[in-house]
């Protein structure tokens, strides 16, 4: 018998589940070859989640993954993810000898340890006989018109591959363009590739105030405003709440990462970003409450330092740089004739204005947006195009929120790739 090969481009979380779930399946002895371009596989799960490696979450109602994923339908996704949900991904890890540990929904290996997840991926691929060559670039992929692929590589060398996958990976957290070979291999092969803008990333503002703020961190909540048309009242409109953190250039944060993939879109269609920032959520719906607390605080505060009466409500950076904005100092009096200004910093902490000039680069992205778009696909991650060749992962337009969902979808996509 013919020993079959599936080579997998990529040695990412994707595609080392690919891989994963080919070797599992095989049983024939067929090969399975990982083909990455760095000097060792997974790098990039070594320092998810600040190194801890939030590997999935159990919070995930499929009848609402609309709300936690962009790019492709969530009627799509909900079949996908039925077929190889969080729990199969526990349940896999588990099965390969890794232990885990749930807070809250968020799932890490139980050692805290990024590089649990990865050795667990690499003994598994060495006890299946996996094959696997680093410092691979590749230069170029074939169809051959008989079935399987040609995959060319800058080093000279040529591969022939029954089945190949594509798990190339993109351009966030690295440098430069680096990362866009993926996109280039699938559109060479005939597929649509929406293009792709970073996302799970900081926020850059303008604004002169910026580094008189750097460091400060506090519950917020964030509401960001798209121009639709050149009309300034026309816009749509998304909002987030969580720890906000201000840097020298911008806002941060698990909230403003939320939203930076609707921000990357719309500043690349040249169209007008804004954000408005409430620094006391707490007071969201108690509009006449937190109204009556500013009067209270005028009249009780009145003759004494403004540092007095702003005492206390949030980090006093902001207030320093409220208080500038609308011409006053901290050492100043409540008076009444400073009383509209005052006003003005009780409005500017529930409704402070920024606008949005641009994001940060793919390089401090954690993930991107766009791809191959997920229709051009079967449930199997199949190529509608071309028989024999898979996609997973970043490369497909598929993008998640904040806290495993992203590598959830890796998973996802790529034991269904393997599989397939």
């Amino acid at each position: 018998m013919n020993r079959r090969k599936t080579g997998i481009i990529g040695g990412g979380a994707s595609g080392l589940m690919a891989a994963v779930a080919a070797a599992e399946k095989n049983g024939t002895g067929d090969e399975v070859f990982v083909l990455e371009k760095k000097e060792r596989i997974g790098k990039k799960i070594l320092v998810t989640g600040n190194g801890k490696c939030n590997l999935t979450n159990l919070s995930f109602p499929l009848d609402r993954l609309g709300e936690y994923y962009h790019g492709a339908s969530a009627g799509r996704l909900q079949a996908l993810f039925s077929r190889f949900s969080p729990e199969d991904t526990c349940g896999l890890f588990r099965k390969m000898g890794m232990l885990t540990v749930s807070r809250d929904g968020y799932v890490y290996p139980l050692s805290g340890q990024a590089s649990t997840v990865l050795d667990t991926l690499r003994f598994e691929l060495e006890r299946r006989k996996v094959w696997i060559r680093t410092e691979c670039r590749i230069a170029a992929v074939e169809p051959l018109k008989r079935g399987g692929y040609l995959v060319h590589t800058q080093e000279d060398d040529t591969y022939r591959f029954d089945r190949l996958i594509l798990a190339c990976g993109s351009p966030a957290g690295q440098k430069g363009r680096e990362g866009m070979d993926g996109y280039a291999y699938a559109a060479s092969l005939g597929h649509t590739v929406v293009p792709v803008q970073p996302a799970l990333t900081a926020l850059r503002c303008e604004g002169d105030f910026w580094k008189a703020l750097a460091g400060v961190r506090c519950q917020a909540s964030i509401r960001l405003m798209i121009g639709k048309t050149q009309k300034p009242e026309t816009f749509s409109e998304y909002s987030e709440e969580g720890e906000l953190q201000l840097t020298d250039y911008g806002i941060s944060g698990i909230p403003v990462f939320q939203l930076s993939r609707h921000a990357s879109f719309a500043l690349a269609a040249g169209r007008r970003v804004r954000a408005q920032i409430d620094f006391l959520p707490s007071f969201a719906g108690k509009e006449g409450e937190y109204r009556k607390l500013a009067e209270e605080r005028i009249s009780a505060f009145r003759g004494r330092p403004l540092e007095m009466l702003f005492c206390g409500l949030v980090n006093k950076k902001i207030i320093l740089a409220l208080l500038k904005q609308n011409g006053l100092r901290i050492q100043d009096t409540a008076e009444q004739r400073n009383e509209p200004a005052i006003r003005r910093v009780f409005s500017g902490l529930r409704a402070f204005p920024v606008q949005v000039k641009g994001v940060n680069p793919f390089s401090a992205a954690q993930v991107c947006a766009g791809g191959v778009p997920l229709d051009e696909v079967t449930d199997r991650m199949e190529s509608r195009k071309h028989p024999g060749l898979f996609l997973a992962g970043e490369l497909l337009d598929v993008d998640g929120r904040c806290g495993g969902y992203n590598l959830q979808w890796a998973w996802t996509s790529g034991y269904l790739a393997g599989r397939g």
